[in-house]
């Protein structure tokens, strides 16, 4: 049930953002009030001041719109907020650096002031997001994991290989693109062979890299949790060429995704690692062997889910306004 109130949902992202606009429909629809912040031209767009004579922080916006949090915040959603433009005006480079780290404490005091419920922290986020942390976590939950092992030492890094004596899998821990003069590329997951991972090992001395045992899979799981409503999304990877390391490679809507039921240990696991890092949202991605073995790979705290929704028609917008509305 949505509750009316006087009190606004203040949505933090970015201009072109297709989730925060599928959810403010249903906030248009439903008589919902709610503020979007868009981070990426901040000083064009928005007049700031935070007051200790009330203790709020207000916002406005150029069509004269206006929040002030905490005292007129509902929630918080942090959806996809990026760093902000420099100013116009400003031409000179270490000019342009001092105002954008200033600009980005400034943002960073909501999330420290308590009283409002988040979707998430973003404090939360990044301590949920941290990968072998996560599977440490996962292990302890009951789930099973792939062996793991980060490390820059390349002696170290061979002697893993041994161990597994097959293929790995080798991954970003935070990264997701790197641009040069030309383009952005992004970095997927890849699988290696033996031989190409050992004429390479060597350069692992150069930075930490995350190594895993490659798992055969019979199909992937995405489930994401918007506090009790849990949608899991099976994933017909290996059915796709060039989809089978990593489905993000190719276009998913030529992948096979269907809702399907998620085993209720396998659950409640996921909810208590959720709580583990006070987080009200997050997205999953699990793989099923061909045995029918689920092994856990990562949780995104502030994963996307709008293609999930239109591929599969599964009411995930809503059950994003509900957690928020609510």
């Amino acid at each position: 049930m949505t509750l009316r109130s006087d009190k606004a949902v203040l949505i933090i992202t970015e201009k072109f953002d297709p989730h925060a606009d599928r959810v403010i429909d249903l906030f248009k629809q439903a008589g919902v009030k709610f503020f979007r912040l868009n981070t990426d031209d901040f000083h064009s767009d928005l007049l700031t001041a935070a007051s200790s004579a009330d203790c709020n922080i207000c916002f406005r916006d150029h069509f004269g719109r206006s929040h002030r949090y905490p005292e007129e915040t509902l929630a918080v959603w942090h959806r996809k907020p990026i760093d902000p433009a420099p100013p116009l005006a400003i031409e000179d480079d270490a000019a342009r650096k001092v105002v954008l780290q200033e600009t980005i404490e400034f943002l960073s005091y909501p999330s420290c002031i308590d009283g409002v419920r988040w979707v998430n922290n973003p404090h939360a986020n990044l301590r949920a997001q941290r990968k072998f942390p996560q599977l440490r976590l996962a292990r302890e939950l009951g789930l099973t994991v792939p062996r793991t092992v980060v490390t820059n030492d390349p002696q170290q890094a061979r002697a893993f290989q041994r161990e597994v004596a097959g293929p790995l899998l080798c991954k970003s821990m935070k990264a997701h693109a790197f641009r040069d003069a030309d383009a952005t590329a992004f970095i997927f997951s890849r699988k290696v062979e033996p031989d190409e991972f050992l004429e390479a090992a060597e350069q692992m001395a150069h930075c930490p890299t995350l190594l895993q045992e490659y798992v055969a899979k019979d199909h992937e799981l995405r489930v994401t949790i918007f506090g009790e409503k849990v949608f899991c999304c099976r994933i017909d990877s290996q059915n796709v060429s060039g989809a089978e390391s990593d489905w993000r490679r190719v276009d998913p809507f030529k992948v096979p995704h269907r809702i399907v039921d998620l085993d209720a240990r396998i659950e409640a696991a996921l909810k208590r690692m959720m709580a583990a890092h006070d987080l009200s949202y997050g997205a999953f991605d699990l793989i099923v062997t061909p045995e029918g073995n689920p092994v856990f790979l990562e949780l995104n705290p502030n994963g996307q889910w709008l293609w999930i929704e239109l591929i599969t028609g599964a009411p995930l917008s809503q059950a994003a306004f509900d957690l928020l509305a609510q």
